[in-house]
Order: C-alpha cells, then structure tokens, then sequence
C-alpha cells in the first residue's frame, strides 16, 4: 500500500499524522513566519486604537456641541470594520502561499486525507482571530472608559452588553478568519483570495445596498460584514436580523465555504 492512499499514514519515527499533531505543524508554519503576526496584530492594534480615537473625537465634539450624548459602547468597537479585512486577507494569504510555493505538498503526503489539513488551519484561524476579537474588545472599552472617566460622556454599559460585544468581536473575526481561509483554499491563488474577500466583506454590502431595487437591498442584511457587524448593536434595535442571529449568519457563511473548500481539497490536486 502507498503513502498516497494509506488513511493512517506516519510522520517520521512512526507517530500518526492526528488531528492534533496537524494542528501543531500549522501553528509552527504560522508563527514562523512574522509577516502574518504583523497582520494580526495591526488588526488588534486597528480594533484599540479606533477605540480610543472615538473617545477623544467625542471629546472634540461635546466642546463645540455641549449638547451631545453619551458614547455608544458598541462605537468604540468600530474598528472591527477594519480588522476583519486583516484578519481575513491573512487567513486567505495563509492558504494560498502554500499552493503558490508548492510547501502544500509534503503537508498532503503525510495527511494524504488532506481535510484533516483543513480542519487543522480553520480552528487556528478560528483561535486566533477570537483571541485578537476579544482581547482586542476588552482593551478597546477599557481604553475609551479611561479616556471619558472625567467627562460626563463616560458611557454606562450593562455586563451582558460589555460580553456580548467581547465575545462578539472575537466570535466575529474567528469566522471571518475561516471564511477567508477558505475562500483562500478554493481559489487558490493569493490575488484572487484577496479580491474576492475585499469584495465580499468590503465592496458588496456598499455596491448592493445602492442598487435601486428593494429586494437586493434587503438581501445585503445577509451577507458576512452586515449580519456579523450587527453584533455590535443592542439586542431590539430595528433591523432584519438580531445581534446574534446576524452573527449566526456569518457563521453559516464560513460554515458553507468551509464545507466547500473541504469538497474541493478531496477532489482536486494539489
């Protein structure tokens, strides 16, 4: 029997190719590399800092408008907006460069399954991108709390509301990262995983939500950025979707593509 077809095929000194061992190699392959530390965390640095410039920009505000409210908790989170296109184009980045340098192979030789590969590369994507989502959270509302304690701006926020928007954020990007991960997985190659999720996360919810015609305005409630950025709302605030069902609808987006790229690793070539 050949090392191509052998479901249990071993790594050097006899230790099976598991799940587990997969996911170690991928973080070794990750972390190796600074390029894709630097991406995510300018994406943690993205989240804080549009944080604490929303703090100040409605300091400058309430000086010149002194009747201005409050700061919304779920503004100081704006910049999950900007985050997730790091997150996902370097989830994307992530699974095209091994196709584009060929690395992808020796990693199939030894997974010849090769979803277990998948499988290994989502939950690290999904790892890291709750990781800089949460952290990110916390460090944000923290950041633009201190900002406004002498003011009379300093925002109230309810401990359901300060977790949903925590783990929201890093439920959100953890989705993200797996949508573009296997976006990245299908198309293969790094320019077109780029373009393709700048247009879906970025373009499309702007360029559909424009187009005259009542249906495909609707419709844009569902795609990824619209439904999951919704978790940064309050739960009864008028739309189609709630805050977690929104974010429920990314998840299905990633779920689905995920399934996807799994269909096409098994049926295509490396």
């Amino acid at each position: 029997m050949t090392v191509a077809t052998h479901p249990t095929v071993t790594a050097r000194g006899g230790a099976k190719a598991t799940l587990g061992r997969v996911f170690t190699s991928e973080t070794v392959k990750l972390s190796s590399l600074p390029a894709y530390m630097v991406s995510f965390v300018s994406a943690l640095i993205v989240l804080v800092g549009f944080g604490l410039m929303s703090a100040w920009a409605r300091i400058i505000q309430s000086n010149e408008l002194p009747q201005i409210g409050a700061l919304e908790p779920g503004a100081v989170l704006a910049g999950l907006q900007g985050a997730q296109l790091l997150v996902a184009l370097t989830a994307a980045v992530f699974a095209t460069s091994e196709y584009a340098q060929q690395t992808v192979q020796p990693t199939y030789l030894a997974t010849p399954l090769r979803v277990p590969v998948l499988a290994a590369k989502a939950g690290l994507m999904a790892v890291v991108g709750l990781v800089v989502g949460a952290v990110g959270g916390v460090l944000a509302l923290a950041g633009a709390s201190l900002v406004l304690a002498d003011t009379n701006l300093a925002f109230g926020i309810s401990v359901d509301f300060g977790a949903q928007l925590v783990f929201g954020a890093g439920l959100y990007l953890a989705a993200v990262a797996v949508l573009g991960l296997a976006v990245g997985t299908i198309v293969r190659h790094t320019v077109a995983g780029l373009l393709s999720m700048v247009g879906l996360l970025g373009i499309a919810p702007l360029v559909l939500g424009a187009v005259p015609v009542e249906w495909i305005r609707n419709a844009t409630a569902y795609l990824p950025s619209t439904a999951g950025l919704l978790i940064l709302q309050q739960d009864g605030v008028s739309s189609v979707l709630g805050p977690w069902s929104g974010l429920g609808v990314t998840d299905l987006w990633a779920l689905a593509a995920l399934i996807g790229a799994a269909v096409f690793v098994r049926l295509t070539d490396a």
